[in-house]
């Protein structure tokens, strides 16, 4: 008896040394590497919400769904009040678009603004045409075909020292977002020429396709 006592103890004292190694190091699953996805797709694919056919259904009303709604609200109304006097239309987009992210779009304009700047200054239409809505890229067709005809110099986009929203609205089912960008370009002449412009982008709230294109040009 007292041998399968010592033998009882001996195995108890092994797994209890085992436990303690595992437990002891915290082991568990990794998390997952963060994404950094290119700020051009940021702005042309806005993060699509997670729908109903995402979640998995366990059977148990857990009562969070309206918290975590709130939460969701909260936090967009205090990331969108950032942006000064365009937070109204702002929060207004967010409501009509819930994968609206003002940050992720601000992102995505600048490398929009060098984008469709350099691809002018190139006469590369084929880049602006995904990039401009209709009217506005039949303007920029007609100024290319004047930049072909003088045999005009390059534009590179230097330094782009502001990219900021101005303003937001919603109109109907279209949005718009104004963003003020300065610049300093490269054209050929003598040192840099700085711009200053406010552009307009535009988006169907109502469109699956989560693109924005370039509605409008205006100096700041």
């Amino acid at each position: 008896m007292n041998l399968e006592i010592l033998i009882f103890a001996a195995v108890a004292a092994v797994v209890l040394a085992r436990l303690y190694m595992v437990l002891g190091q915290n082991r568990g699953a990794e998390p997952p590497p963060l994404s950094r996805s290119n700020p051009a797709d940021a702005f042309s694919r806005q993060r699509r919400a997670t729908g109903p056919e995402s979640r998995q259904d366990t059977g148990q009303d857990t009562g969070n769904d309206t918290l975590g709604e709130a939460d969701t609200a909260a936090e967009t109304v205090v990331r969108v009040s950032q942006h000064g006097t365009a937070a109204p239309g702002l929060e207004a987009i967010v409501r009509r678009d819930r994968a609206f992210d003002p940050d992720a779009f601000l992102a995505g304009a600048r490398s929009a603004y060098q984008m469709i700047v350099e691809a002018y200054g190139r006469n590369d239409l084929a880049t602006l045409r995904g990039l401009l809505n209709d009217e506005t890229y039949k303007a920029y067709e007609t100024a290319v075909a004047e930049r072909v005809a003088q045999n005009a110099p390059k534009i590179e986009v230097v330094r782009l020292s502001e990219a900021r929203i101005v303003a937001a609205e919603m109109d109907g089912d279209r949005a718009e977002v104004e963003v003020r960008f300065s610049a300093d370009l490269a054209d050929g002449g003598d040192g840099l020429r700085p711009t200053d412009e406010v552009w307009s982008f535009e988006r169907m709230v109502t469109s699956r396709e989560p693109a924005w294109y370039l509605c409008g040009v205006r100096a700041a």
